[in-house]
């Protein structure tokens, strides 16, 4: 009797330590859940605060374009100037307090306050000291002394810390277009994705030999640079100033409607046709075009789902905003873990054409008017920077410090960052030769990502 009361006794210990084992798990769960929970409504509701305030700061600057269209008529060129000056300081200036509203919005949601994202932003107004300020030619200033102060108000806005980073910050001094920038080919090679080279990168897996073939990280050309120093790089309205006169650019139709004035009084002005004249428009050579010229070949699906109507049929600028919160474990060794969460939300409205119908904001030959309503979260995959995760402290420390180093010297085996292990990965020609071989038998496998509403919330981006 009493050996089988041992066994018994063993038998229950056993039970009790499952059962211990099973509700740390659970806890652990719920921690990871909770954690996620709490990111996802602070990306979400930073998003859309930032958002909303960009669609308040375009409908100001529409207004003012209106009112320039006034005074113009009235032939009062000093009240001109005045309001093109103020239109200036509202694209190039006021964005960067977005930081704020940012942060307001993802604190209250209960994430995390992140140093890192922090530095990210304060080393840039650095930078914008040290390589924009007294280099005209390169990054030209909207107005005298605009870059000194731009910084100082990146400085004021990060001041009380950072919640919710800015993830597609557009820096005119950063790299672009080129695939080591590219957070998809880090990925494909960790995952062993073939069907990402394909269709991102055809033929680099048979041709490359060694980092020595890549080509030099380029930079933004003159003229990208000269319409981006029209807008913050921070939450940019991705707007366009252009100068001419207010006939031809805007046209006479347009200037009818919205002024109520006939074309004998528009064209009996001469500030009407002056070609000094300054407007802005929305920037519809890269930003603000149709949603479905994200992939201009048509090769990939839409990344929604249903019908896009027409009058929404435009991209345009976006809030992109990254949350993080860490919480504990319970059943494994590390300490801590960290969920992450990125969101996008961009501001929606309509105006009325030359036959009074509802349509996209840019109908009014791309003049912007005060057309905002409306908010809404939107996948990552269809606002313009959805990759480009700027507040991401490892990412931005691989482009800025880690990717000079690569292409002078090669891979590093031992860094601890996780994606030059991805590029000492690439250097072994045994793996580029595995992806090379199964692409010449299975590339008919290959199926592009399509849109839908799935758990990411129909991207592969998350919102």
């Amino acid at each position: 009797m009493k050996a089988n009361r041992g066994q018994v006794a063993v038998y229950l210990a056993l039970v009790l330590v499952a059962i211990a084992v099973l509700m740390l798990m659970n806890v652990g769960t719920f921690l990871g859940v909770r954690a996620r929970n709490h990111t996802m409504n602070s990306g979400d509701a930073a998003a859309l605060a930032v958002a909303r305030r960009q669609g308040q700061l375009i409908n100001r600057i529409g207004q003012l374009n209106e009112d320039h269209l006034h005074a113009a008529l009235e032939g009062d060129s000093n009240r001109c100037e005045k309001i093109v000056s103020l239109q200036l300081r509202l694209s190039f200036l006021e964005p960067v307090d977005c930081i704020g509203i940012g942060n307001e919005a993802a604190k209250k949601n209960g994430c995390d306050r992140s140093d890192r994202m922090k530095k990210i932003l304060s080393d840039h107004a650095r930078d914008v000291r040290m390589h924009y300020v007294g280099n005209p030619d390169a990054f030209p200033e909207p107005w005298p002394g605009a870059w000194e102060e731009y910084a100082r108000r990146i400085e004021v806005a990060i001041s009380d810390g950072m919640w919710a980073g800015p993830d597609n910050i557009e820096f005119l001094d950063a790299a672009t277009g080129h695939l080591l920038l590219n957070r998809g080919f880090y990925q494909a090679i960790a995952g062993r994705n073939w069907c990402w080279f394909r269709f991102n990168a055809p033929g680099v897996l048979g041709s490359y030999s060694s980092f020595g073939d890549w080509a030099p990280l380029p930079s933004a050309d003159e003229e990208t640079r000269r319409r981006r120093c029209v807008n913050s790089e921070i939450y940019s309205l991705s707007l366009d100033l252009r100068t001419g006169s207010a006939v031809h650019l805007i046209g006479l139709d347009a200037i009818r409607r919205i002024t109520g004035k006939t074309t004998a009084e528009i064209m009996s002005a001469p500030l009407m046709t002056n070609t000094t004249q300054r407007w802005f428009f929305y920037d519809t050579s890269g930003y603000w075009r149709k949603w479905r010229e994200i992939d201009p070949s048509g090769e990939t699906s839409f990344p929604a789902m249903g019908r896009v109507k027409p009058e929404y049929d435009v991209r345009g600028c976006a809030a992109v905003c990254r949350t993080s919160l860490k919480f504990a474990t319970v059943v494994d060794d590390s300490p801590q873990r960290e969920a992450v969460w990125s969101a996008a939300a961009k501001p929606f409205g309509t105006v009325r054409n030359e036959h009074e119908a509802l349509d996209v904001v840019t109908a009014i030959n791309g003049f912007v008017t005060a057309a905002f309503t409306d908010v809404r979260l939107v996948p990552l995959d269809t606002v313009g920077g959805n990759d480009l995760a700027t507040a991401d402290p490892d990412w931005m420390e691989h482009v800025k410090h880690h990717l000079p180093v690569y292409l002078r010297s090669g891979p590093d085996p031992f860094s601890p960052c996780w994606y030059c292990a991805r590029l000492a990965e690439w250097e072994n020609q045994s793996l580029r030769e595995d992806g090379d071989r199964w692409l010449r038998l299975n590339a008919q496998q290959c199926v592009r990502p399509s849109g839908g509403m799935g758990g990411r919330g129909g991207s592969a981006h998350g919102h």
